[in-house]
């Protein structure tokens, strides 16, 4: 029997900012796999522990294991990929993500191919093909590899480095429904129902982001912007409502960008009693839209507002001014949205002063949530090719006031002030 395994290497560490949701990568690409009629599961590592993830793998006995991996999962992602080779050895391996994309040399000393970029059509075309050909990891250069969107292979003698892809519109609106069955919907919604008193999960209805911010990293969907046709999406939050959600969350980088296109969304989601939260830019932002994103059930809105000096926002390239971000706080939380506002202090170039001015931003606003963090230079941004003395070992920190990189600013002043402003927040809402 041929079978994929597809890992989704994130262990739960109960951080105060976690937010669970359903690996969707996982759930599309296992869509595209059932339906070339190639046995496919999901080893979804929330709620699990390595030796069950070890017990299990070994028992389903997979033909190839494909692993996802990003910065924060880069080390259980290699720990996997170690004992697959040791208690699987005639599995082929293989890597996907945003750090595989960055990166395919690192992790082609791990396995046995790497896919970059969006892989959706080109990794299930890879295993159909080496399944009807009864390969093995050794025989590889049987197959065209050269047909492989995004394929890189650097061992056993073959060397293989195709350009990725981004799939347009018309493409993207061809895939199906992504395959939610493996998941344990149940846990998940405990978290939820725990957390916020309402079972969400994510969906993503728009892909891409064209804007070029410094610290920012788009090494999957890159910067072609593209909307999955409604009809497809509104079939999706069909299933979401049967495995029993009922808040979404829409994960898109940019979901507000096409103003038309939120009106399409808003006006069909009216009145189907599906609350849902997004990130939004503060770009484009009126009471009108506001109002119908209200009507249309939305709960909250989350901007990245990074900082309330202009001088540091123009460093951070995020083509949006201060004012612009106040003005989109007022006009939500007039219409009735929560919002939560991201913050970045310690930008390098800016100062004490503009940092001052970040803090005292964040306490003037009506804001209902605030999370600062200090920056955090991802592979793939301008701002990760700026900074010196970059450790790579601290990838693993999640929300943490500390620097990886060489920083001009002291983070014990830092946590301090961060710990004060968020004090000082704290007792306003009371």
């Amino acid at each position: 029997m041929s079978r994929v395994a597809i890992v989704f290497p994130y262990f739960r560490t109960r951080a105060p900012t976690e937010m669970l949701f359903p690996p969707l990568g996982a759930a599309f690409l296992t869509s595209q796999l059932r339906q070339l009629r190639i046995e496919t599961r999901i080893f979804d590592c929330t709620f699990t522990t390595f030796r069950q993830l070890q017990k299990d793998l070994t028992a389903y006995q997979p033909e190839i294991v494909g692993i996802y991996s990003m910065v924060s999962m880069s080390r259980n992602t290699f720990r996997i990929a170690e004992m697959v080779r040791a208690h699987l050895p005639h599995s082929l391996t293989v890597a996907g993500g945003p750090l595989p994309t960055l990166y395919p040399e690192r992790y082609s000393r791990h396995f046995d191919a790497v896919f970059r970029g969006e892989a959706d059509l080109s990794f299930p075309l890879f295993c159909q093909d080496f399944f009807a050909r009864n390969l093995s990891r050794h025989r590889l250069e049987d197959l065209a590899l050269h047909s492989y969107a995004g394929l890189f292979i650097q061992n056993n003698g073959l060397q293989v480095d195709n350009p990725t892809v981004h799939y347009k519109e018309q493409v993207v609106n061809s895939f199906p429904l992504p395959d939610r069955s493996d998941f344990d919907h149940a846990a998940y919604q405990k978290e939820w129902l725990a957390k916020t008193g309402s079972a969400a999960t994510s969906i993503m209805i728009t892909l891409g982001c064209p804007f070029n911010c410094d610290f920012c990293s788009r090494p999957v969907f890159g910067g072609l912007y593209r909307r999955r046709d409604l009809d497809l999406v509104f079939a999706e939050i069909d299933q979401i409502r049967r495995l029993g959600y009922e808040s979404l969350w829409i994960a898109d980088d940019n979901f507000t960008l096409d103003l038309a296109f939120l009106r399409k969304f808003c006006q069909r989601i009216a009145g189907q009693q599906m609350s849902w939260s997004c990130l939004s830019r503060v770009t484009g932002i009126n009471a009108e839209i506001a109002s119908e994103m209200k009507q249309a059930g939305c709960q909250r809105v989350y901007l990245g507002l990074e900082t309330g000096d202009q001088t540091t926002l123009e460093l951070m390239n995020k083509k949006a001014s201060v004012e612009e971000g106040i003005n989109a706080v007022h006009h939500f939380r007039r219409a009735g949205i929560e919002v939560a506002a991201f913050f970045i202090v310690g930008y390098p170039g800016e100062t004490i002063s503009s940092i001052e001015k970040t803090f005292q931003l964040a306490l003037t606003l009506p804001l209902d949530y605030i999370s600062f963090n200090v920056p955090y230079p991802l592979p793939g941004s301008r701002l990760f090719d700026r900074v010196s003395g970059l450790d790579e070992r601290d990838w693993n920190k999640e929300n943490e006031v500390t620097f990886i990189y060489t920083s001009e600013f002291d983070p014990r002043w830092l946590k301090r002030r961060i710990g004060q402003t968020m004090q000082a927040f704290a007792e306003k809402k009371m």
